[in-house]
């Protein structure tokens, strides 16, 4: 007979594993906070779909090779899979990543309960798929880039608030770090070589260090707030400051529609025919930005990708990379193209008719 273990009161321990120190990464590390922060949002998904549709979860230790209780449990699990990701697909209106990212969770919380606690519940969750979609990489143009540095007619609507996170999202984009990073520049990060200034930071998420020499207009941002003993930046919660580009982009008049593709389990999300919505691009702005944005424009300027990986901390397999090389590839092949244009019959013959 199959012993049976509450599901979410485990799930508990587990996250409870991870805080206290117990439970470490491959490499022995401590598991990060935020780590352990996804955990406790995909412990309340578990919670409330529990909750929704009055389902009590248990899991199900096995104590022997029984082809009738494999059989059923291979039955349940599959199950399992099957309600809960119709869950957060119709009820929670969740799309591939997120979904995606949440059986990976489940997925590590079960091998934990195999590994760690003596629980053998079977390798089941090995067939849970995690679907995963391309979203679009989302920029600011050299111009509008400009447009915030230079434009001080439009620096001068702004509010105090609006024009401190537009001052962290334009270095941002210019030195390509994570707004997590942005928030930790201290005074002894700024160093002095050779009548230059650099930037020198460690990666609070990947633990890999950065220099990058910084340039003119982002030295005269950060004498503006060298008051701060602490932080050399104002200080923002991540919250307000998305909140905040979001709206700054908007005055700007950077409100053109973009397509906004999403997918559920691998298929694009229409509706009535048509794609679900178009977002204006100044909704579609974030932190993530900055760093698109800076990885990219390096990309497009010629700068090898070797020096970029460096700076953006990004191995030299990392997929997500590639992708920045890719949409770099296809602006300058735009930009070729228009050049090509020059050389064709038409348009000679076009220039002679004039």
């Amino acid at each position: 007979m199959l012993k049976e273990h509450a599901l979410l009161p485990l799930f508990q321990k587990f996250i409870a594993s991870c805080h206290n120190g117990k439970r470490l990464n491959k490499n022995g590390n401590r598991i990060k906070l935020q780590s352990i922060v996804n955990y406790e949002y995909c412990y309340k998904l578990l919670e409330s779909f529990s909750s929704d549709k009055k389902t009590y979860l248990i899991l199900y230790e096995i104590s022997g090779n029984n082809k009738r209780e494999h059989n059923r449990l291979k039955r349940y699990w599959k199950d399992f899979y099957k309600t809960f990701t119709k869950y957060l697909y119709q009820e929670r209106g969740c799309y591939d990543n997120y979904v995606g990212q949440t059986i990976k969770l489940i997925r590590t919380f079960f091998n934990w309960c195999n590994m760690d606690a003596g629980i053998f519940i079977g390798l089941y969750y090995k067939q849970f798929y995690v679907q995963k979609e391309e979203i679009d990489i989302i920029t600011l143009s050299t111009h509008q880039l400009r447009f915030l540095l230079f434009d001080r007619n439009f620096e001068d609507m702004l509010s105090i608030p609006l024009q401190r996170s537009k001052d962290i999202f334009v270095i941002g984009c210019l030195v390509g770090l994570r707004y997590s990073d942005l928030s930790r520049i201290k005074s002894e990060n700024i160093e002095q070589r050779e009548g230059n200034c650099y930037l020198k930071m460690r990666s609070k998420k990947t633990n890999t260090d950065t220099i990058v020499k910084l340039p003119v207009p982002v030295l005269k941002i950060l004498a503006k707030y060298t008051q701060s003993k602490k932080v050399l930046l104002p200080t923002v919660s991540l919250f307000r400051f998305n909140t905040n580009i979001k709206k700054i982009a908007e005055m700007a008049g950077w409100t053109h529609l973009i397509p906004s593709y999403r997918s559920k389990k691998g298929m694009q999300n229409y509706k009535n025919g048509k794609n679900v919505v178009e977002k204006r691009f100044c909704d579609s702005l974030s932190s993530h930005t900055m760093r698109r944005t800076s990885i990219t424009t390096m990309l497009t300027s010629g700068m090898p990708e070797y020096i970029v990986r460096k700076i953006s901390g990004h191995t030299s397999d990392s997929k997500a990379f590639y992708r920045y090389v890719h949409l770099a590839q296809s602006l300058m092949d735009k930009e070729i193209d228009k050049m090509h244009q020059i050389f064709q019959q038409e348009t000679y013959e076009n220039n002679i008719n004039k």
